[in-house]
């Protein structure tokens, strides 16, 4: 395995397994997209998340391409099912109505408790540079539009820029977040996190070709981390939203927290815990295997990316994966991707 191409290895098959691998990689992808939605969505302050919200903002950041079916379900219900299944989403079923859907153990922590406006929170940190924003003074909400106009567009993106040019002065344009100012926050949170292990694997994440997936990605692996991240991520945003309002005058009266805080659950402490590799978060993933075998993948993978690495013991995390594998039964085990140019390594 070359290690300098930070692409996650996948396990060889024959061409006549092509479609179900491709199937298997979608529904990876997936299960990836699915996460980055209810992540975005909670971190907006829509709360609870529904599953009806989750399934809209999956095709939003899929330009429409997720479709259930495509990735071997026939309702988006039975995804979520199955999602829940492998330990990547929580699902409250109890509730009336449309089904809640969380991030396992992703109670947001005290300290931070404004929900921005949906509206405002994707506007300013979705980095997408074909995308222009600005805020509708006389409607007071955000529009989005495509920048660059294209031949038979939809309606509304005509009317929008229609608007936009015969009336300039009602609408205030705003500039996103960079890809690469929310990258620096990733790296710094890196560098502060306490268990050195995880912050090099964290900052391993950050040098590959998808940083800023594979940075959730392994944060999966560390609830109390990502709790902390989410919490970072919002402040963060947040000031920069304030600073954008205090800049025009026209906007002092734009209200950037959500106008009903009750649909926001209070916020709970949660109980510190060993966040290591070797502690109980990193337990928790051996634990998990045949449930999160993808991010396993991933930490592991970015765990060995260490330069002039010397394998004279092993790991903690090297030595609860092989207890792991030896308790499991074979039915599991056929489960698990591995490189197969590791099976015939000396």
């Amino acid at each position: 395995m070359t290690t300098s191409s930070h692409s996650i290895p996948q396990s060889s098959a024959s061409s006549s397994d092509a479609p179900r691998d491709l199937q298997a990689e979608e529904r990876i992808a997936a299960f990836d997209v699915l996460i980055e939605a209810i992540a975005s969505l909670s971190q907006a302050g829509s709360l609870p998340v529904t599953g009806s919200a989750v399934r809209l903002e999956m095709g939003r950041l899929t330009y429409g391409g997720f479709d259930p079916k495509r990735v071997g379900y026939k309702r988006f219900r039975d995804f979520l099912d199955d999602a829940e299944g492998r330990g990547h989403v929580e699902i409250d079923r109890d509730r009336p109505g449309d089904v809640a859907v969380a991030i396992p153990g992703s109670s947001p922590e005290a300290g931070f408790t404004s929900r921005m406006r949906s509206d405002l929170w994707k506007a300013f940190s979705d980095w997408n540079p074909r995308t222009s924003r600005f805020y509708d003074l006389n409607e007071d909400r955000v529009v989005t539009l495509p920048t660059e106009p294209a031949p038979l567009e939809p309606t509304r993106y005509t009317e929008i820029r229609k608007r936009i040019s015969e009336n300039s002065s009602g609408f205030v344009e705003i500039k996103s977040i960079s890809r690469q100012k929310q990258l620096d926050w990733m790296r710094d949170f890196a560098l502060l996190v306490t268990d050195p292990e995880v912050s090099r694997v964290l900052t391993e994440a950050l040098k590959s070709d998808h940083p800023a997936r594979y940075f959730v990605v392994v944060l999966r692996s560390f609830p109390s981390l990502l709790n902390r991240w989410h919490n970072t991520l919002r402040e963060r945003v947040y000031a920069e939203v304030l600073k954008w309002r205090d800049s025009d005058s026209r906007l002092a009266t734009v209200q950037i927290d959500q106008m009903d805080s009750s649909a926001s659950p209070p916020p709970t402490q949660l109980r510190e815990e060993p966040v290591g590799l070797a502690g109980t978060a990193g337990r928790r993933v051996v634990e998990g295997t045949q449930k999160h075998a993808h991010d396993l993948d991933v930490v592991q993978f970015f765990a060995s990316q260490t330069p002039g690495k010397v394998a004279q013991s092993r790991s903690p995390l090297r030595q609860r994966l092989h207890e792991a594998i030896e308790r499991m039964p074979e039915s599991e085990l056929r489960k698990i991707s591995i490189p197969v140019g590791y099976l015939f390594e000396d």
